[in-house]
C-alpha cells in the first residue's frame, strides 16, 4: 500500500521530510505478514511437541520444539510491537480523513450515557491499560515462560538412530540461515529508516543462539545430560523474565505525551549481549555517554588503570597466594599441618602460618567433640530432628518390644530347650559415646589411618556383639546385669579400636534394650506369662504340702504326747497297784485274817457309805441266811445311780 500523497494545496507537513515515516507503511506492511507467519510456525511446532510428549514424555523431542517456539514467540512479540509503531507513524504520515458524519456538531449525550457516566470506576481507562504494550509484553513474557517451563524435564532417553533427526538436522540450519540473513538485514538497516531493526536484531541473534544450541541434542543422540538438552530452554527463560519486567515497570512510567513516538519496549538487552567478541563494558559505557555524558574513554584515570591492571593483577595474585599459608584454628578444632605432604605437628587453636598452597595445608580435625554412635544404626539414616520439651516424645523415646526400630540391631544367640540346642534372635540397642583422643598422636592416627571413623566404629562394634552374644541365651542376657554386659562390651571395643591405631577413644557404652524381635515379642509374652503361672502353680502347691505335712507332724506330735501321757498314767496305776498289792501282802502275812476282815470292812464301808440300803431281816426266811441286795432299782434318784458301783456285787453274810 502506497502513502497517500498531500494536495499540493496543502502545507507540506514536516514529516515529509522524515524516511521512516515515509516507510511505516510498507514496514507495517512486512512486520504484520512476518508475525502471521511466525504465528503459523509456532502453532505447529507447539502442537507437535505435545504430540511427542504424550506419546513419550522422556524424550528430547518436547523441549527442543518448546524452546524454539518459545524464542520465536519473542521474536514475534517484538515484531508485533514493532508493527504498532509503523502503524501509528503511517498514521501520522497519512491521516485519514473523517466523514462529514462526523465532522458534524455531535449529539447530546443520552440517559445510558448520563447514567454511566454517573459509576466512579473509569472503565475507558482500564481499556486502555489492558492495551497497552506493557500489559501485552508481560502476558507474552509470563506464556513464553508457560511453554518453555512445560518442555523441561530432569531425565531424558537417547534418540532412535534413523533420518527423522537427520531431517530436523538440516530443517534447522535451513531457519539458522534465513534467520542469519534477516539478522544482518535489519543489523544494516539505518536508523533514520527503521529505528526499531537494531533493537529487533537482538531478537534473532537469540532465535539463531537457541538454534545453534539446539544442534548438539539432535547431532549426539547418545548423551543424556540434561544441561545440554535444557540450555536453549535456559536462555529463553532468561530474556522471558527480561520482558516480564520490562512489561510490569512500563506501567509505573508516565504516559507518553500527545504526538510523541510510542516507546519500543520489546528489547532486550540480554539478547544484545550475544556478540563476538563479548563486550559487556561497552553497553555501560555507551548509556553512561548518552544519558550522563560521560565519555570514559576520556578520563585520564582509567587509562591508567588499564596500563596497571595486569601489574597490579599479578601483585594480588601474589599477595593471595601467599595469604594461603595462613590458616585460622578454632577452639573446637585441631589443625594437622603438613609440609610438602608430610604431617609435621598438631597444631593448636589460634593463628598460624607456614608455606602457602600447596608446599603447605593444615587439616583440620576435632578437638573433643562428643557424638553418639548406635551399633545398629544405617549410615545414611537421616538424624531425628530436636523435639520440644512440650511437644510429643520422640520416635528414638519409643521402648516397646512390639514396635520396630531404625537403631535396633538383630544378633544371634544360643538357645537351650531341654537337651537340644539351637540359635534364635534378638534385637538390641547398643550405644557408644566416643570423641577423638585428646593426644597428638590420637589426632594424627584419626586422620591419616582411616576415612570415617563412625563406619569403623560400627563395623568393630558389630564383630564384638555377635562374639558377646553368641554365647549366651536370651534368659541370661535378660537377666544379666546391664552395666557389667556394657562395661564388658566397651573394654572389648577399644582393644579392637586400639589394635587398629584409630586414636579413637570411647567414653561410655549403653545397653538401651534387649528384647527378642518385634514380631516374637507377643509370643515371648505369652511364654514368659506361662512360665509365670507355672512357677505360680507350683509355689501355690508346694505351700499346701508343707501345710498338710505341718498339720500332720502337729496331729502325729499331739496322738504321741497322748500315748505317751496314757503309757505314763497306766503304769503309774499299775505301780501304785503294785505297791498297795505288796502292802498288803506284806500285811496279811503278819496280820493274818484280821488284816483280811478289817479290808473287807473297809472296802464295804466306802462301798455302802454313798449307796441307799434296804435291810432285809434273816428271821423272814427261816431256811436261808441274811443276804445284803445291792442291785440298781429304777426309783433310786440320779445321786444314787452317779454314785453305784459300774457292776453290782452280791455278798452273803456270814
Amino acid at each position: 500500500m502506497q502513502p497517500s500523497q498531500p494536495s499540493e494545496s496543502a502545507e507540506p507537513s514536516p514529516l515529509t521530510s522524515q524516511a521512516r515515516y515515509a516507510l511505516a507503511p510498507a514496514q507495517a506492511m512486512l512486520t504484520a505478514r512476518l508475525v502471521f507467519g511466525l504465528s503459523a510456525v509456532i502453532f505447529l511446532m507447539m502442537v507437535v511437541a505435545l504430540i511427542a510428549s504424550i506419546f513419550e514424555p522422556s524424550s528430547r523431542w518436547p523441549t527442543f520444539l518448546t524452546s524454539n517456539a518459545a524464542a520465536l514467540i519473542l521474536l514475534a512479540t517484538s515484531l508485533f510491537n514493532a508493527q504498532r509503531i509503523c502503524q501509528w507513524r503511517a498514521a501520522k504520515y497519512s491521516p485519514r480523513l473523517k466523514p462529514e458524519a462526523e465532522v458534524e456538531a455531535e449529539l447530546p449525550p443520552t440517559i445510558y450515557q448520563r447514567l454511566w457516566a454517573l459509576i466512579p470506576i473509569n472503565f475507558s481507562r482500564i481499556n486502555v491499560l489492558l492495551k497497552s504494550d506493557g500489559v501485552w509484553l508481560g502476558s507474552m513474557a509470563l506464556f513464553t515462560l508457560f511453554v518453555t517451563q512445560a518442555g523441561v524435564s530432569a531425565n531424558y532417553l537417547a534418540l532412535d538412530e534413523g533420518n527423522l533427526r537427520w531431517v530436523a538436522v538440516g530443517i534447522l540450519a535451513a531457519a539458522m540461515f534465513a534467520t542469519l540473513v534477516a539478522e544482518r538485514h535489519l543489523a544494516a538497516t539505518a536508523d533514520e529508516a527503521w529505528p526499531e531493526a537494531k533493537l529487533i536484531a537482538p531478537l534473532l541473534r537469540l532465535t539463531l543462539a537457541v538454534q545453534f544450541l539446539s544442534l548438539p541434542a539432535l547431532i549426539f543422540p547418545t548423551p543424556t545430560i540434561p544441561l545440554l538438552v535444557n540450555l536453549p530452554a535456559i536462555l529463553v527463560i532468561l530474556v522471558a523474565l527480561e520482558f516480564l519486567l520490562r512489561g510490569l515497570f512500563s506501567l509505573f512510567t508516565p504516559p507518553n505525551e500527545e504526538g510523541c513516538e510510542p516507546a519500543f519496549l520489546a528489547q532486550s538487552q540480554l539478547a544484545a549481549q550475544l556478540v563476538w567478541p563479548p563486550r559487556p563494558l561497552l553497553f555501560l559505557q555507551h548509556e553512561l555517554h548518552q544519558h550522563f555524558g560521560i565519555d570514559l574513554r576520556q578520563l585520564w584515570a582509567f587509562t591508567v588503570l588499564k596500563r596497571a591492571f595486569l601489574p597490579v593483577l599479578a601483585l594480588m595474585l601474589l599477595c593471595g597466594w601467599l595469604l594461603t599459608g595462613m590458616q585460622q584454628v578454632s577452639a573446637t578444632q585441631r589443625g594437622i599441618y603438613e609440609r610438602f605432604g608430610k604431617p609435621v605437628k598438631v597444631l593448636s587453636s589460634g593463628l598460624h602460618y607456614g608455606l602457602p598452597w600447596p608446599f603447605g595445608q593444615v587439616i583440620l580435625t576435632e578437638n573433643g567433640q562428643v557424638h553418639e554412635l548406635a551399633a545398629g544404626e544405617e549410615p545414611d539414616s537421616a538424624t531425628e530432628p530436636l523435639a520440644s520439651a512440650e511437644g510429643e516424645a520422640p520416635q528414638s523415646a519409643d521402648r516397646l518390644w512390639d514396635a520396630i526400630h531404625s537403631f535396633d540391631k538383630a544378633q544371634i544367640i544360643a538357645s537351650q530347650s531341654g537337651s537340644q540346642q539351637s540359635l534364635q534372635i534378638i534385637n538390641s540397642d547398643v550405644r557408644f559415646m566416643w570423641r577423638i583422643g585428646m593426644s597428638d598422636n590420637a589426632a594424627l592416627a584419626a586422620t591419616y589411618h582411616s576415612t570415617n571413623l563412625q563406619e569403623l566404629i560400627r563395623s568393630t562394634a558389630n564383630q564384638v556383639l555377635v562374639h558377646q552374644f553368641s554365647s549366651q541365651t536370651l534368659e541370661q542376657l535378660l537377666g544379666e546385669q546391664r552395666n557389667a554386659l556394657a562395661n564388658q562390651i566397651k573394654q572389648a571395643v577399644q582393644q579392637k579400636l586400639d589394635s587398629l591405631h584409630s586414636g579413637v577413644e570411647l567414653l561410655s557404652t549403653v545397653v538401651e534394650a534387649i528384647h527378642p524381635p518385634a514380631g516374637a515379642a507377643d509370643a515371648f509374652h505369652g511364654v514368659q506369662a506361662a512360665q509365670i503361672s507355672a512357677q505360680a502353680l507350683i509355689s501355690r502347691e508346694r505351700g499346701h504340702a508343707a501345710e498338710l505335712a505341718a498339720s500332720a507332724q502337729t496331729t502325729a506330735t499331739t496322738r504321741q504326747n497322748q500315748a505317751q501321757m496314757n503309757a505314763t498314767d497306766v503304769t503309774s496305776k499299775a505301780q501304785s497297784t503294785a505297791v498297795r498289792f505288796a502292802a498288803q501282802k506284806q500285811a496279811v502275812a503278819q496280820s493274818g485274817q484280821v488284816f483280811v476282815d478289817e479290808l473287807w470292812y473297809s472296802q464295804l464301808h466306802q462301798t455302802l457309805g454313798h449307796s441307799p440300803l434296804l435291810i432285809i431281816d434273816h428271821r423272814i426266811g427261816a431256811g436261808s441266811p441274811p443276804t445284803i441286795d445291792l442291785r440298781d432299782f429304777p426309783s433310786l434318784n440320779e445321786v444314787a445311780r452317779r454314785d453305784a458301783p459300774s457292776k453290782p456285787t452280791q455278798e452273803s453274810s456270814r
